[in-house]
């Protein structure tokens, strides 16, 4: 209650020792971070995503717009039908832009469903699932070049891609959200809020790739 994390960010009080906690008590040494993306692909797709910071809807609030329409295309959604959620369609595009780089097949699910790109990336051969147990019990596990997978419930959810670990919090790029990290919001962001622990799905890893 009365310390901050390594961040400087005030503990949350959640009756866990989790890597925030640890780290306030033993030293940031002591809880793993990762900046560097595992593969050639994983590098790529950080570096791509990095250049579409600052991209926004046209119309704000409209989920359209010249580079959206692109993200949404690439997974094969009408856009003459309406508009349409587009985080997992942004990362999706991230990855295709770094597999047509490094004349590699892109290995992210074709979907712009959070919730689908989890399902069946468990049954898509080399990709590696982390569940968020696993994560917060070994923060080492997520990796930049990841993607995160939150389940909101009755069937929403919201993704985003990891560039950098930093003592349990993390450091991502994010489609259709906004500075509070919503769900549906208005850009791409790169935010510094998130904490693994918050992360209550999982993590997708195509760095076997």
């Amino acid at each position: 209650a009365r310390f901050p994390d390594v961040t400087g960010s005030p503990l949350e009080i959640d009756g866990e020792v989790g890597s925030l906690t640890w780290g306030a008590m033993f030293g940031a040494s002591t809880v793993p971070a990762n900046s560097a993306a595992p593969s050639a692909l994983a590098q790529a797709a950080v570096a791509f995503a990095i250049t579409q910071i600052g991209v926004m809807e046209k119309p704000i609030g409209s989920n359209r717009g010249p580079e959206v329409d692109r993200y949404l295309s690439a997974v094969g959604l009408d856009l003459a039908v309406g508009s349409f959620a587009w985080c997992v369609a942004f990362t999706h595009f991230c990855y295709r832009q770094a597999a047509e780089k490094l004349a590699l097949p892109n290995p992210h699910i074709r979907t712009a469903g959070v919730l689908d790109h989890w399902n069946k990336a468990g049954r898509k051969p080399r990709v590696v699932r982390v569940t968020s147990a696993r994560a917060a019990d070994d923060p080492g596990l997520v990796k930049p070049g990841a993607l995160f997978i939150i389940d909101l419930g009755k069937g929403l959810g919201h993704s985003g891609m990891v560039i950098e670990v930093a003592n349990g919090r993390l450091v991502t790029i994010e489609g259709n959200t906004n500075d509070n990290g919503s769900r549906n919001g208005i850009g791409v962001f790169k935010r510094e809020a998130r904490k693994i622990a918050q992360i209550n799905r999982g993590f997708i890893d195509y760095s076997a790739f």
